[in-house]
């Protein structure tokens, strides 16, 4: 398992369109972080007073970028499909339960990072506009903010892990989970303006989670770990019995 994820990070962190998506990312926070200072959180949030303000506001509005971000994910570890990559894995005497695992924990960690570029980038840009005055105050908000983005963004990227898996196929994959995070992206939007039930939506529970001051927040925790274990049993039922050889 240890050679595996060494040979996945080595994998990712020399790939091309990861990095086109890490680099592309942190200037699209950069050049956009000035549009947050008047409305953090949208016409009604109010103005941004910190560098916390910023990173939570960015992270409130990142709903967009997940569909970028899955649609990398889903043309990587398609092409691993695509490419049988993962046959020759398997041809070297890993299990497939060892070859799963790995991958999950990789491509979730890598993909976190690159979803945190975006409002690390705006915190980048700002830093002179507000400083470092309470420092206290920002690292709490900026903690939660990653906490629960990890927690909740990784119902979105295990759907295009999901669909990966039952399509082995980067083009086909890609084409899909753009569409389903589109169409959960576009439910989100008009399910808030409509008043229609949205609280099942984990990129609702990220916006109710950065927008509110208390740490522990169960619904979010809850929608997290449901969204989670109903998407990735699935995966890898669809891994195990895929055929590779």
């Amino acid at each position: 398992m240890g050679n595996l994820l060494k040979m996945e990070r080595y994998q990712l962190s020399h790939n091309f369109f990861y990095w086109c998506g890490i680099i592309g990312i942190f200037l699209m926070g950069f050049l956009t972080a000035d549009t947050y200072v008047s409305e953090v959180m949208g016409p009604s949030g109010g103005e941004a007073a910190s560098l916390a303000d910023i990173f939570n506001g960015m992270v409130y509005d990142s709903t967009f970028l997940l569909i970028i971000i899955s649609g990398i994910l889903s043309l990587i570890l398609g092409q691993e499909f695509s490419h049988r990559t993962i046959d020759l894995e398997i041809s070297a005497g890993h299990s497939r339960k060892a070859i799963f695992a790995s991958k999950i924990i990789t491509y979730l960690a890598a993909f976190h990072i690159m979803a945190l570029i975006y409002p690390l980038a705006g915190c980048i840009r700002e830093f002179f506009r507000f400083g470092m005055d309470d420092g206290g105050v920002i690292f709490y908000n900026v903690v939660k903010a990653v906490v629960y983005s990890c927690l909740l963004n990784s119902a979105v990227f295990l759907i295009a892990i999901l669909v990966c898996c039952c399509l082995r196929s980067s083009v086909k994959a890609v084409a899909v989970t753009v569409v389903v995070t589109f169409v959960l992206s576009l439910y989100l939007g008009y399910g808030m303006m409509l008043e229609l039930p949205v609280d099942f939506l984990p990129i609702y529970q990220i916006r109710m989670a950065v927008s509110t001051d208390a740490f522990f927040q169960l619904t979010a925790v809850l929608n997290g770990v449901v969204w989670g274990s109903l998407l990735i049993v699935p995966a890898w039922i669809k891994f195990h019995q895929c055929d590779l050889q």
